[in-house]
């Protein structure tokens, strides 16, 4: 359901989340679902005004049954300095909405049950989209960070790595505690095994990146005739799968083509490792290219 918009941004509101506020209408819990999902919209709204401060179109917020997505246009292409950023954002607005309800709580005495929840769900949000793991912020956080020494698939690895250890230390807890006190948490449950699942489609995600990434750039050098440049020196016999690993999303790059006795023997661009790449394949080396 569109609901409008909010600074050009398309709200829509899940089908299945009209479901849920129908039934805690029902329950008299509606005044809390509504609590929540309002800082959900916060939450959102700073992921999407971030992401179009750096340039980036967001088409939509949808509200979903246990939580919300903001969905950016090319955000798989941003560089890490801007992933991080966007990511960021979210996790930060929550925290400043809580410190804000507590000033207001201790400054001006106000002490209404809904002011109270409003602050622990926004720790409550910050606290978890903070967690190392993908999709959630402090995954795309933590990958941004290791872009900075691996390339875009190894970090995906290791934090698609942790985040399947968080959600088998959820799922562990679960258990634990229903052994212990016969309760089950189905709070902890459906977290294990959303993480569990997010962290296997980024695997996959992850292997068509650098592809996406690549077309784009060379569309955008195309239009826009001119784009800041780095260099790489590289073995001839390195396949150029191994070399696109180092390439970046805001830099287009030439490659220095040396043999094993480091002579130099020819310069190859970024355009043209994309064009060997669809003709050869990936196992295609820098030698290749140059014959």
């Amino acid at each position: 359901m569109h609901t409008g918009k909010v600074a050009g941004t398309q709200i829509i509101l899940n089908n299945w989340f009209l479901v849920l506020l129908g039934l805690f209408a029902l329950a008299g819990m509606l005044g809390k679902v509504l609590i929540v999902f309002g800082a959900i919209i916060c939450h959102e709204l700073a992921h999407a005004g971030t992401a179009h401060l750096l340039g980036f179109k967001v088409r939509e917020i949808e509200l979903l049954p246990f939580g919300g997505v903001a969905r950016i246009d090319r955000l798989n292409e941003a560089a890490p300095v801007q992933d991080m950023l966007i990511a960021a954002a979210g996790p930060l607005c929550s925290l400043v909405l809580a410190a804000f309800t507590h000033l207001m709580m201790t400054k001006f005495a106000y002490r209404h049950e809904e002011w109270a929840f409003f602050l622990q769900v926004n720790i409550m949000l910050a606290c978890f989209n903070l967690l190392p793991a993908l999709p959630l912020d402090g995954g795309r956080i933590f990958r941004a960070w290791l872009c900075r020494v691996l390339d875009y698939g190894r970090a995906t690895q290791i934090v698609v790595t942790v985040s399947k250890g968080i959600s088998l230390g959820l799922l562990g807890y679960s258990l634990a505690d229903f052994g212990l006190s016969g309760t089950v948490n189905v709070t902890f449950i459906a977290a294990g095994i959303f993480l569990f699942a997010s962290a296997r489609a980024e695997t996959q995600i992850a292997g068509f990146r650098t592809m996406r990434v690549l077309a784009h750039k060379k569309e955008l050098l195309t239009a826009k005739g001119i784009m800041s440049t780095a260099h790489f020196t590289a073995v001839g016999s390195m396949p150029i799968k191994e070399v696109m690993k180092h390439f970046q999303p805001e830099q287009y790059y030439l490659v220095i083509v040396v043999d094993e006795s480091l002579a130099v023997q020819g310069q190859v661009t970024e355009t043209e490792l994309w064009e060997v790449l669809t003709k050869k394949g990936i196992s295609a080396t820098l030698f290749d290219i140059l014959q």
